[in-house]
């Protein structure tokens, strides 16, 4: 029998080995993994950092609006300068880690974001109690400005979705607080905030938002609306019966004195 052709035996690769057969090869390069298991875990660090200390901005933005909706206007600035302080000192926490991320600012997705919503909500919302109007983006961030100017850091600037997404949310405290100004019959209050209300849906209609977190706020914001109109429709209709039982009891008055004259 023919002997097998030379290329039918055992060919030597050319990254083998030429240690014994026993030895394993080191393909990887293990130091470069060492240093992303490093940054690995200081990234989950900061993100620990960054969930806990936001639950505390979003804990005294909501105590913000608490306040504000009871007239305590003096303690919702003191709890949004708080809110704003702590906000500030995360910054350069979500700033380094998005370094070790080519730049993306992930840690500011999620907990940070939504508690920067929060907050939005109580600055807009003790804005347009103390003045009558809805803060814009440049109004709250010069805000930002000047609290992080104390302390000489960088200052937060909400983005346009957490801007929305608290201005949005603020519709619904209005709606709570048309209603206690309801019950006080202060109809030029109510007012205000029903045109506050439909402004801002006026201009929401210029976005075309997908299905999503502000979609769904946005959805809520037309019930809102419509209840407001329904509280200035009762007003109105309370107020006619008011002014017809004073005409009633006027008339009433008059038409007594007139008898009591004639008896003289």
């Amino acid at each position: 029998m023919a002997a097998r052709p030379s290329s039918a035996r055992k060919r030597e690769r050319p990254w083998s080995s030429a240690a014994g057969a026993g030895d394993t090869t080191t393909v990887l390069d293990a130091s470069s993994f060492a240093m992303m298991v490093d940054t690995y875990t200081l990234l989950d660090e900061m993100r620990e950092r960054v969930i806990k200390r936001s639950r505390d901005v979003q804990k005294l933005a909501k105590q913000s609006i608490y306040s504000s909706l009871r007239a305590d206007n003096d303690k919702a600035g003191k709890q949004i300068e708080q809110a704003m302080s702590a906000a500030t000192e995360l910054l350069p926490i979500i700033n380094d880690a998005a370094k070790h991320t080519g730049g993306m600012p992930f840690l500011r997705m999620g907990s940070y974001s939504n508690a920067l919503e929060e907050l939005a909500e109580g600055m807009i919302l003790a804005h347009f109690i103390k003045h009558g109007k809805v803060a814009s983006p440049k109004e709250l961030n010069e805000l930002f400005a000047i609290n992080a100017n104390k302390d000489k850091v960088a200052a937060v600037e909400l983005t346009s979705e957490e801007y929305l997404g608290g201005l949005l949310d603020f519709t619904g405290e209005l709606q709570r607080y048309s209603i206690a100004r309801a019950t006080d019959r202060d109809v030029e209050a109510v007012a205000l905030c029903r045109d506050a209300c439909d402004q801002i849906f006026g201009q929401m209609l210029n976005f075309d938002l997908r299905n999503g977190s502000l979609r769904k706020k946005f959805d809520s914001l037309k019930y809102t609306l419509k209840k407001m109109e329904a509280t200035m429709y009762e007003l109105s209709l309370s107020g006619s019966a008011a002014g017809l039982a004073t005409a009633a009891h006027a008339k009433e008055g008059g038409a007594g004195g007139e008898e009591a004259d004639g008896n003289e």
